[in-house]
């Protein structure tokens, strides 16, 4: 039976993996792109240089400052846009082995586990937020959860999982897969190590 615990382990595994590989093909991508227009600047310079006075020259070198200065711009949006797309395409895939685990026999293993963790913290006056999809197991939810409490669908649940809440006592817990996905969103973004300079 698979845990999750495992599965965000791989998915973690996976995301590093995949950003290890696009990080490595960016980085070359950059040095490429910086070696052809040093090269292209040195050359033209030397010829420039050949043919013309020390003021002409200078006016050249403020020129070709300008054309780096925009060039990098331009590569910088161009490698920020290429960042984005391997970004998207990693959570994308993420997100669809997440739906597919929601229809795996796991999936009901794994809510069954999380209500059973969290069910003693609440009372009958909680709520159980569940996407519609899950609906099915609204019965079986509540004989874990072991007290007579409401079962509702929320549209903001999308993957699975679930969200418990009991406003006398001011606590919410929020087991969702769409949760889950999100701060891993979150943690990629400041640890993958894909920051354009």
């Amino acid at each position: 039976m698979q845990n999750i615990d495992q599965v965000f382990l791989y998915m973690k595994d996976e995301i590093e993996r995949e950003a290890s590989n696009e990080e490595k093909a960016i980085l070359d991508e950059v040095k490429a792109l910086e070696e052809d227009i040093y090269e292209s600047m040195k050359a033209e310079a030397q010829k420039d240089a050949d043919l013309k006075m020390k003021q002409e020259i200078e006016e050249m070198t403020s020129n070709a400052s300008t054309e780096i200065s925009e060039s990098h711009i331009e590569r910088t949006k161009k490698l920020i846009e290429k960042r984005d797309g391997y970004v998207k395409t990693i959570f994308n895939e993420a997100f669809e082995k997440l739906v597919a685990f929601t229809n795996s026999d796991d999936y009901v293993s794994f809510m069954f586990a999380k209500v059973k963790k969290i069910a003693n913290n609440f009372n009958e006056d909680s709520v159980m937020y569940i996407a519609e999809k899950d609906l099915k197991m609204k019965d079986e939810l509540i004989k874990v959860f072991g007290k007579n409490i409401k079962v509702e669908v929320s549209s903001e649940i999308i993957i699975g999982g679930f969200i418990v809440e009991n406003r006398d006592l001011h606590l919410i817990v929020d087991e969702t897969l769409d949760f889950a996905l999100n701060n891993q969103k979150e943690w990629f973004n400041k640890n993958s190590g894909l920051i354009i300079k």
